[in-house]
């Protein structure tokens, strides 16, 4: 294949300063790539195909040599030397092949790719499972534009795959064939999901492979024998900026590029050490000496443990907001691990910060962090001792003050003559709560908005309207995607149940615990627009499901998702005679309603003694939020 050069590019020359080793605990007579590294240097994941497994199948070739189906291993760093590795389960690895392995900068969730059965219709290819404990959980397709490149295209062959350290950027090698060119391709993570696969800007007339994305989320490292350089693939550096554009393209030079094919290059996020691939083994390289621009833009680690000040132990769970103390916006959000510790990746720049640790039965503490006042290497560690919360109130607090009742609104096809009265729910936002139902809190603590310590237990009843008109990605894709965002902050005790109703109705989940979040993240990720609408069977459903599962002075709430194509004035009757049992219904509107529909929404939501709200990108979280923190409990 003749190769048209791109533009002409720095090749950096290292003087003999960098000694490349074999991790010979690490490689097998098999070939290993597509590595991935934690920010801290502590754990090194890697597709290998040796096989040594129960599952495993010798069906594929490799170079004239039969090789085994692809399983994700990882290896540990203790005392400054690797272990020899060990396989993940069955389950995220399995008999159709698993490569292309990214592991989070907590260590908590890989990302993998396999063409496994069915991965159209359950978000592969591409899929992440998080850790529970010491078990991983199941895996879930990532879904989105990412699964529909694959589906449209006939890029089906793929070399290579990474994630920013945030999460929210993933870029991809792929082409028609594994032994023809390949191209380099992006998606962001928005609100609405992962956008579709776009081709990057580095991407030449060669072929593009193994591609990886330093710590501060915007460096790459990929092979290309595009760029003119020491023959075969090379290694080269960039930087993509917000926009997607590409700034200059440098060649890494030797020892890590020769005539032949070298690629997978990965380092830690200090930039002091590197790992890449060569000839299907992994090497090691110090870059203590090496030319300053071959490293990313150097990032800190900010890490810490939340302890229980009576006993010790780690607060598995605790939740970690790092708050830009000058404008008092959240920059960062973190779960601790099951032992209390939490770390995640900063970029090292000059900033006060504020943290705040909080969790379910302790009071909240915050602590400053100011980088302009600190000497440090590369970590900041802050560590929180949080006192349990024992004491009990003595006396309930006063019900809230009875405020002059509202005017009663007039709805289009319901006349007040025809409401009846007996549907009126006894409770009504304007009275005075008795003291045997927990009190609503209108507003959200801007200050902790994902922490639900004191707030009544959740029955969250998802009613979705699956009608071929919610397939917009502002409708049920942005409703999906943001409850799977926020479903890690749910404690335990909240549950989840979603009944669908479109052509017909269906009861996807019921009564999940949040703490079974993979499960609930599967279901959301099959649930598909399309077909008809029976909205008033799938009000009686979620009704059903409401009381069956009851919970006393807890937060019983059904959130009806629609856009509103259908005849609202029917199911009125229906929410004002169930609200009146202490389930509450809310209303979620999508879309651009008419003035009418939407008024008849709302008339809806009031019937239900609940909320009505117009969704939007901009406002999905914060009306999701406070339909989960909708009453404040007593202890």
């Amino acid at each position: 294949m003749t190769v048209a050069y791109a533009q002409k590019v720095t090749i950096l020359d290292h003087k003999d300063k960098i000694r490349l080793t074999p991790l010979t605990v690490l490689n097998s007579n098999y070939r290993e790539t597509n590595l991935s590294i934690t920010p801290d240097g502590k754990y090194l994941y890697f597709m290998s195909v040796r096989g040594q497994q129960s599952w495993s199948n010798q069906y594929m070739t490799y170079k004239g040599q039969r090789v085994y189906d692809g399983d994700i291993w990882y290896s540990q760093k203790i005392g400054g030397k690797w272990k020899n590795p060990s396989c993940l389960p069955y389950g995220i690895n399995t008999n159709s092949g698993e490569d292309e392995p990214n592991i989070s900068p907590d260590g908590k969730t890989v990302t993998f790719q396999s063409w496994k059965s069915f991965w159209e219709l359950d978000g592969g290819p591409y899929y992440s499972a998080r850790m529970n404990g010491n078990s991983w959980g199941k895996p879930f397709g990532l879904g989105g534009g990412i699964t529909d490149f694959f589906i449209n295209t006939e890029n089906r062959a793929t070399d290579g795959m990474t994630m920013s350290p945030d999460g929210k950027t993933f870029v991809v090698a792929c082409g028609v064939d594994y032994d023809r060119r390949m191209d380099l391709y992006i998606s962001r993570k928005k609100a609405s999901g992962w956008t579709y696969l776009q081709k990057l800007p580095v991407s030449t007339s060669g072929d593009e492979r193994s591609v990886f994305i330093a710590a501060d989320g915007k460096t790459i490292y990929f092979a290309s024998d595009g760029y003119k350089g020491f023959g075969g693939l090379d290694i080269f550096k960039a930087e993509i900026t917000a926009d997607g554009t590409v700034g200059e393209i440098i060649n890494i030079g030797a020892p890590f590029n020769t005539p032949d094919d070298d690629y997978g290059f990965i380092l830690t996020q200090d930039g002091k050490e590197a790992y890449f691939v060569r000839d299907g083994d992994i090497y090691f390289a110090d870059l203590t000496q090496a030319d300053e621009r071959i490293k990313p833009t150097v990032t800190v680690t900010l890490s810490g443990i939340i302890k229980d000040e009576n006993t010790g132990k780690g607060i598995p769970q605790a939740d970690i907001l790092i708050l830009d103390t000058k404008t008092g916006k959240t920059a960062y959000r973190i779960k601790s691990r099951n032992s209390g510790k939490y770390s995640l990746t900063i970029p090292n720049e000059n900033k006060q910060f504020t943290i705040i640790a909080l969790s379910a039965g302790y009071p909240s503490e915050q602590k400053e962090l100011d980088t302009e006042q600190t000497d440090f290497e590369h970590s900041y560690q802050v560590n929180f001792s949080l006192t349990p919360d024992l004491e009990e109130p003595s006396i309930l607090p006063p019900p809230l003050p009875l405020e002059p009742p509202k005017p009663i609104k007039k709805y289009p096809n319901t006349p007040i003559a025809r409401i009846n009265l007996k549907a009126v729910p006894k409770i009504v936002v304007n009275a005075p709560i008795p003291i045997s139902l927990p009190i609503y809190d209108i507003g959200i603590a801007d200050e902790t908005p994902y922490s639900f310590e004191g707030y009544a237990t959740n029955h969250l009843i998802l009613l979705l309207d699956a009608s071929g008109s919610m397939a917009r990605p502002d409708k049920l894709p942005l409703l999906k995607n943001t409850l799977l965002e926020l479903i890690q902050y749910m404690r335990p005790i909240d549950h989840i149940s979603v009944i669908v109703y479109s052509g017909q109705v269906s009861v996807a989940a019921e009564c999940v615990s949040s703490k079974d979040a993979d499960e609930i993240i599967q279901i959301m990720n099959r649930i598909h627009a399309g077909g008809g609408t029976h909205a008033k069977k799938g009000l009686k459903k979620a009704f059903d499901i409401a009381k069956k599962h009851y919970i006393e002075g807890g937060n019983n709430r059904i959130i009806m998702a629609t856009d509103g194509a259908f005849e609202v004035s029917k199911l009125n009757g229906l929410a004002g005679k169930l609200a009146n049992r202490q389930v509450f219904l809310s209303v979620f509107g999508f879309g651009k309603p008419t003035k009418q529909i939407r008024e008849e929404l709302e008339g809806l939501a009031i019937r239900g003694n609940g909320n009505y709200a117009n969704i939007s990108p901009d406002n999905i979280e914060k009306s999701l939020l406070k339909e989960l923190k909708a009453f404040k409990s007593f202890k």
